[in-house]
């Protein structure tokens, strides 16, 4: 595995992620979900049972509120904004997306479908919030497109925000580069799944595009430092304990006898 890279960002210009070795890679997914902090818990883990639940059955105003899982900074003017008419037409979007088929499996239309559900906004909620928000829906088929995803492609921060049709082709051109890659490297999926599955088993509840997905997002967190976060911090930090899913189950509340 050493000799091996994950290279998603290859044909992109500017200061792109570049060449991730795979074992560093495996060494960023295994902190990433052995932390009790990070989107695994908060979105990864306690999605599987909102989804077991049928919470993604339906669109309402607070679904918007699930973005906040993977720090969408959702504000009550957005979740205002997201009205019956754009509910109506998000819930279009999702459906035409199938439930079991991956980014990387699909045919030209069904990837169109899922370019044109990232596209999908309004003004304060546009393709970080509301991916993170879409991904929970179709999770084998929609990537978080969030400001560290645009910065590992070599765009601003704001690449999948600002910009009309810029920004629908930035959406579209990575997309398609995660589509193709994920398509082409089953096998290095399934090596990054099968040394992580011996820490936390839960790995397989997540598609292939959001196990490639927590790659790019801890890689590119890496090269960045801010308070209390150096560079490589995720490469560098030990594995904690594994957080299972029993961990986020929902609790029922008991009501008295009569």
């Amino acid at each position: 595995m050493s000799s091996e890279y994950i290279d998603v960002t290859a044909g992109f210009d500017d200061d792109v992620l570049g060449p991730i070795p795979l074992l560093d890679a495996q060494r960023r997914l295994l902190s990433f979900c052995t932390s009790a902090r990070s989107g695994w818990v908060t979105y990864d883990l306690a999605a599987h049972h909102a989804r077991s639940a049928g919470a993604f059955n339906t669109v309402a105003p607070w679904s918007l509120l699930w973005a906040d899982a993977l720090a969408g900074q959702v504000s009550i003017g957005n979740v205002a904004d997201f009205t019956s008419e754009r509910r109506t037409w998000f819930a279009e979007l999702v459906g035409r997306i199938p439930e079991r088929v991956d980014l990387g499996d699909m045919n030209p239309t069904e990837r169109a479908d899922v370019v044109n559900l990232c596209k999908f906004g309004f003004a304060g909620a546009w393709g970080p919030k509301i991916t993170k928000v879409a991904a929970l829906y179709r999770p084998r088929a929609v990537p978080v497109l969030d400001g560290y995803v645009a910065l590992a492609f070599g765009y601003r921060r704001d690449g999948f925000t600002m910009g009309g049709l810029p920004r629908h082709e930035r959406i579209q051109r990575v997309v398609d580069a995660l589509a193709d890659w994920t398509s082409g490297h089953a096998k290095v999926l399934a090596d990054l799944r099968k040394t992580t599955r011996q820490t936390v088993p839960e790995i397989d509840l997540v598609s292939d595009v959001r196990l490639l997905d927590i790659v790019l997002w801890t890689s590119q967190d890496d090269r960045r430092s801010r308070p209390r976060k150096p560079f490589n911090a995720w490469l560098k930090e030990e594995p904690r304990s594994r957080v299972s899913r029993e961990d986020v189950a929902p609790v029922a509340i008991p009501y008295p006898q009569t």
